[in-house]
């Protein structure tokens, strides 16, 4: 089952096609194919073991790919490994520094590795960015998880790369560095130009920053494209506020919609229906005497994402 809208344009950053990882006889990622536009914040989703992970994990060449073809800029890792990992930056899963050396001390290890100028100036802009500023000095074993993540995105940015491949950055993180993360995000995409890859279950922040979504399951594609068109031509969750719930719900039980609507709090009445279908709905309502108090009609990429989900995980079983 795969749904699909077009949206990429321009020179892809990164093309897989028919992307393959077996490990024995479990197949991790299964003909994936995936298309990432320059400029773009990409949403990569999907419920635990869809082969998000993996695939992220072949991205940056941390595993081979057992068949399919793979290219970042134009590039294969077999031909160019050095080049690819020259413009690429990542956070893949839990980062690790040397817990007995400080902040910016593992910083400057590895912006001197990777030839960064002026390293020290570097890593210290790069904390003050992630949140750790007056943090330089103090031993990365006194860090919480979260700090971590800061000081992890911090590393993945020492040599400015192009593209920047994030894995559940937001891990760890209370309200305020949730928060944070998201600005970080947006400010790296809109205001520096960078392309980022984005896996994570918090859906309300991809949402907040992506351009573009892909949803995978069972380590193939199900929907990819861009994330206004998406969001806009599936179903959407309409609340309408009535003033006699009881009455209105008895209504469109002769409807149609009977087996669509269901009661929620504060005289609400809510459906998942399509935006063409709205109008005809309330025109149904005010026939029948209702007095319509409020109308909200949204479409979550929460909502969006457990449809399609759980659409996919029918079509397996059956």
């Amino acid at each position: 089952m795969s749904f699909e809208v077009p949206r990429m344009s321009g020179d892809c950053l990164v093309e897989a096609s028919e992307l393959v990882k077996d490990y024995g006889s479990f197949r991790a990622v299964d003909g994936l194919n995936l298309s990432v536009s320059p400029g773009s914040v990409l949403g990569f989703l999907g419920p635990n073991g869809a082969g998000k992970s993996t695939t992220l994990r072949m991205l940056v060449d941390l595993i081979r790919p057992s068949s399919g073809t793979l290219s970042l800029f134009g590039r294969q890792y077999r031909r160019q490994r050095s080049g690819i990992l020259s413009r690429l930056g990542c956070l893949i899963e839990k980062p690790d520094f040397y817990k007995y050396l400080t902040a910016l001390q593992n910083l400057l290890l590895l912006a001197r590795a990777s030839g960064v100028r002026r390293p020290q100036e570097r890593a210290m802009e790069l904390m003050n960015f992630v949140g750790l500023e007056g943090r330089y000095h103090d031993k990365v074993s006194s860090f919480s998880h979260g700090m971590r993540q800061r000081l992890g995105l911090a590393q993945c940015l020492l040599h400015d790369p192009e593209l920047i491949i994030l894995d559940e950055p937001g891990t760890g993180l209370d309200p305020q560095g949730i928060l944070d993360m998201r600005e970080m995000i947006l400010t790296l995409n809109r205001q520096q130009g960078k392309t980022i890859i984005l896996s994570s279950h918090q859906l309300s922040e991809v949402e907040a920053v992506a351009t573009d979504l892909v949803l995978i399951n069972h380590g193939r594609v199900l929907v990819q494209g861009g994330s206004d068109v998406l969001l806009a031509s599936s179903d959407r969750k309409v609340r309408i506020k009535v003033l006699d719930q009881a009455a209105d719900l008895a209504a469109l039980g002769q409807s149609a919609w009977a087996h669509l609507v269901q009661p929620v709090e504060n005289d609400f009445l809510e459906l998942s229906l399509s935006q063409e279908q709205i109008p005809a709905l309330l025109r149904y309502l005010i026939q029948k005497g209702s007095e319509v108090m409020e109308v909200e009609s949204r479409q979550k990429l929460e909502d969006f994402y457990l449809n399609i989900v759980q659409k996919s995980s029918h079509s397996v079983q059956s």
